[in-house]
């Protein structure tokens, strides 16, 4: 039996059935433009959307709905209005919640509508024609879409009836001039969403690459880092929808993130997948490689031409530069929250049963690196992860101490780990992991960092036990060794640690190093 998919918008307190696949992006709006001159009520006028026309349709007004949604008991007013007067649109106001962008026979237009409820999968028995007293279908809403999923039946949306309306109007975007910026790429569009703020304050940045451009991406909102499983066909045409993948037994959307921003789509197949820990829910950002190093949260500006999302520039790995991406505009002006929303809603009956055992659980950054041999240390001990230098000041003092590296206006005292693991050092390091002693940074130099891993477990799976030497008066290196053991089932890991950062603080307490790096070279 065949399906189709709907998009869910709420109107006033009804909802509206629309083919998924002609969703373009929602977008949040402070206010409505004026209405058209001699154009009926809903007809509302024409918004400028990254430099594109874009015409209104009121459908509370074509449809002859209720514009206002019935107010809460709990809610106090002052006086006798409508409860929420300020939050609907009137038949003659100018406010609104949402405008659904659509595109269809080749032209774009807006629908004004209170909110985008919900994307579902609508079986053939699940749709009811709707006929008028003659007998003949109406022409705008011709069958009734009734769902588990919905409070109450939705009416479906025909888009051919909308086009056949006298006054429709619809908009067939131009094609970029030569030389121009391209209106999709603007970065100052008319509408404006609470979730567009104008600077994010990441501290730690993940560096990947999609698409051959480096991209960076706040760690804050990262709740996991794994390899891209197989990914199941995309059920709704979305640009820069990959589809759906399985991770654990959640579904989670899976998207190109260079393609959101408006960059080459990635040719291959991606090995890697980071997931987002989203306000509506998870999703997944597909990647081709994922670099592995943390930056400092420095931005620079991306300059002209960039997408909203794209926030500035962040320092990547031996002096490249990677596009910050601002995961509050990604979330919002992309539209990427209503499928994070449903999978979120799928997923539900087995989040309620894990949350019914009673485990907490909790997200564990790793870091995993070699140094003749594999390794791990927790992300949160680290200041940055980086390329190792070739250029920095030999020390001749303590003989852990290898020299000083200016980094970003900071003096690093370098260390080679492997020298301290009493491991063949022959070869040139890859990386420097750099931890904070409290007097000052201290780098260790390795052969090569192999990933960053973002692991969701149980906090009670942690099992953490000394591998080294306990003893106060062992090498500094020994008491920073450690044995744990991570997550439960085929999740189940063992892996060695060195805490770097109480390494760190062990050598600068007995080394005079630390000090001198703080001076300029």
């Amino acid at each position: 039996m065949s399906t189709h998919i709907f998009g869910i918008l709420r109107v006033g307190a009804a909802d509206v059935a629309l083919d998924a696949h002609v969703l373009r992006e929602v977008v949040r709006l402070e206010r409505l433009p004026p209405p058209r001159p001699r154009a009926p009520a809903w007809s509302r006028g024409t918004l400028s959307l990254r430099g594109q026309p874009l015409p209104l349709v009121d459908l509370a007004s074509l449809l002859q709905l209720d514009h206002e949604i019935p107010a809460a008991p709990t809610v106090d007013t002052d006086d006798e209005a409508p409860v929420n007067q300020h939050q609907g649109e009137g038949r003659d106001g100018s406010q609104a919640s949402f405008v659904a962008v659509v595109a269809h026979r080749g032209a774009r237009f807006g629908l004004c509508v209170t909110q985008i409820v919900d994307v579902i999968e609508v079986r053939p028995n699940q749709q009811h024609a709707v006929s008028q007293g003659n007998g003949s279908a109406l022409a705008l809403t011709p069958s009734l879409i009734d769902h588990p999923s919905l409070a109450h039946p939705a009416y479906r949306l025909d888009l051919d009836a909308l086009f056949a309306l006298e006054e429709m109007v619809a908009v067939t975007p131009s094609a970029a001039q030569p030389g121009h910026q391209s209106p999709e790429a603007s970065t100052s569009p008319t509408v404006t969403s609470d979730a567009t703020p104008t600077l994010i304050t990441a501290r730690r940045w993940l560096i990947v690459e999609s698409g051959g451009q480096a991209l960076a991406l706040d760690t804050a909102i990262v709740g996991e880092v794994a390899n891209c499983p197989e990914i199941e066909p995309p059920p709704i045409e979305l640009d820069a929808y990959l589809g759906n993948v399985t991770l654990r037994g959640a579904r989670l959307p899976l998207f190109d993130p260079g393609e959101l921003i408006g960059r080459a789509p990635q040719r291959a197949r991606p090995s890697y997948m980071v997931v987002l820990d989203g306000p509506e829910g998870r999703l997944a950002l597909a990647l081709e490689h994922v670099t592995a190093l943390s930056a400092n949260g420095t931005l620079s500006p991306a300059g002209p031409g960039q997408a909203a999302a794209v926030a500035g520039l962040v320092v990547g790995p031996s002096g490249r530069d990677a596009l910050a991406l601002d995961h509050r505009v990604l979330l919002s002006a992309l539209n990427l929250s209503a499928l994070a929303r449903l999978h979120a809603r799928l997923d539900g009956a087995q989040a309620g049963s894990a949350a019914a055992e009673h485990h907490p659980r909790r997200r564990f950054a790793l870091v995993r690196f070699s140094c003749a041999g594999d390794y791990t240390t927790l992300l949160d001990q680290l200041d940055a992860v980086d390329a190792a230098p070739t250029d920095y000041l030999a020390s001749g003092g303590d003989p852990r101490f290898v020299g000083v590296w200016r980094r970003h206006g900071r003096s690093v005292a370098l260390v080679d780990l492997r020298r301290l693991l009493g491991r063949d050092a022959s070869r040139p390091p890859q990386h420097v992991l750099i931890a904070d002693s409290g007097q000052g940074l201290i780098g260790f130099l390795t052969d090569a960092v192999q990933r960053i891993d973002y692991i969701e477990a149980a906090e009670e799976s942690l099992v953490v036990r000394w591998r080294g030497d306990i003893d106060p008066a062992a090498p500094a290196i020994e008491r920073a060794k450690r044995l744990i053991a991570l997550g439960s089932g085929e999740r189940h890991q063992v892996m060695a640690m060195i805490c770097l950062q109480g390494l760190a603080i062990d050598l600068a307490a007995s080394s005079a190093a630390p000090a001198n790096a703080a001076e300029p070279l």
